[in-house]
């Protein structure tokens, strides 16, 4: 395991985010501009996820074309910085998850092409940052894995566990992040793709809510939730239930807000779509021929600082899968949006 970390000047957009009268709903689409993107130095990059540290910095994985974590500081401020953490033995990363302040565990393998993962080599991290240099820590090796993806956090678990979506054999695992042991948590229909799928994948985002597990299904261009127990496995007899079938060809990950709305990442689509329970949603950024949020992979909430109370942030992959209008693609970027005024 190596670690090391640089610093870069990230690109910043200086025009200021506008904002909506608070009083009433927000005119669509939302306010949106780049807060960081990579150059063109290097090429195919893709952001895969996001998570935020306590102070508003952001933590975004790296899925090609290196296992690295950008941490992007002040990243509102018209010149934010970036350092990166590196991880040794592996060449992407994908969910990222907060376990304890400033402690995060991240999902890791070696791929052969983007998104194709080299048999046996998915394996699970552990990010500390809260001393004067961060460490890492080899949580577990999970061989037996397909495409680890989204990760998310047992509420209230002791020892703290986690659970994992994997897209490529359609199961989420729980693992305990303190001995590393590792079990299936669930594995039903909905966490499949479609027979016959073009693009074969299912289970890909996860987010834990109250008693329940929220998973979105590429394929499906759905979110589910299910019924777990304290330990985060699924409950005795429990059921899936749909609660949003996005208007989209495939969804990415996912975000649940304040409210309850579900704040979707649509990746080829190139918008982020806001869906209420029952609903299909409604565009609030970007669009099918635009670059405002084009690839976009994954989401986070501002942490409720001053500054971030009412931003979405929005990491995408450089449009590696689906360029725009079938030729256009750019680096990978983080994209601020704001939802001031938003109902």
């Amino acid at each position: 395991m190596h670690f090391s970390t640089l610093t870069l000047i990230a690109f910043a957009c200086k025009t200021a985010l506008a904002v909506p009268t608070p009083s009433r709903a927000a005119e669509l689409p939302l306010p949106a501009r780049t807060i960081f993107q990579l150059n063109e130095t290097v090429p195919d990059t893709w952001f895969e996820n996001i998570a935020l540290r306590q102070n508003g910095d952001l933590l975004v994985t790296m899925l090609q074309p290196s296992a690295s974590i950008y941490s992007i500081q002040q990243p509102l401020s018209d010149s934010p910085k970036a350092s990166i953490i590196n991880i040794d033995n592996a060449n992407g990363l994908l969910g990222i998850v907060e376990t304890a302040p400033d402690v995060f565990v991240v999902v890791a393998g070696i791929f052969s092409a983007p998104a194709v993962p080299v048999n046996g080599t998915m394996a699970v991290w552990e990010v500390d940052l809260r001393g004067p240099e961060p460490t890492t820590r080899l949580i577990t090796k999970m061989p037996e894995a397909g495409i680890l993806n989204g990760v998310a956090l047992v509420p209230g678990c002791s020892p703290p566990a986690i659970l994992v979506a994997d897209t490529g054999i359609s199961r989420v695992w729980r693992v305990d992040i303190t001995t590393g042991e590792y079990e299936t948590a669930a594995e039903i229909p909905e966490m499949l793709p479609a027979p016959n799928a073009t693009l074969p994948l299912g289970v890909n985002g996860v987010k834990t809510r109250g008693e329940y597990l929220y998973f979105s299904n590429s394929d499906l261009a759905s979110i589910f939730r299910l019924p777990i127990d304290k330990r985060g496995v699924a409950a005795r007899d429990a059921e899936a239930e749909l609660v949003a079938k996005v208007d989209a060809d495939i969804i990415d990950d996912f975000l649940i807000d304040e409210e309850g709305k579900y704040w979707v990442a649509t990746n080829f689509q190139n918008t982020v779509v806001v869906a209420e329970t029952g609903s299909s949603g409604v565009v609030v950024a970007g669009a099918p021929t635009q670059l405002t949020v084009a690839g976009d992979t994954a989401l986070a909430l501002g942490r409720g600082t001053k500054e971030d109370k009412n931003i979405v942030y929005a990491v995408t992959g450089g449009t590696l899968n689906r360029p725009v209008n079938g030729t256009v693609s750019e680096p990978a970027k983080v994209v601020a949006i704001d939802r001031t005024g938003f109902k």
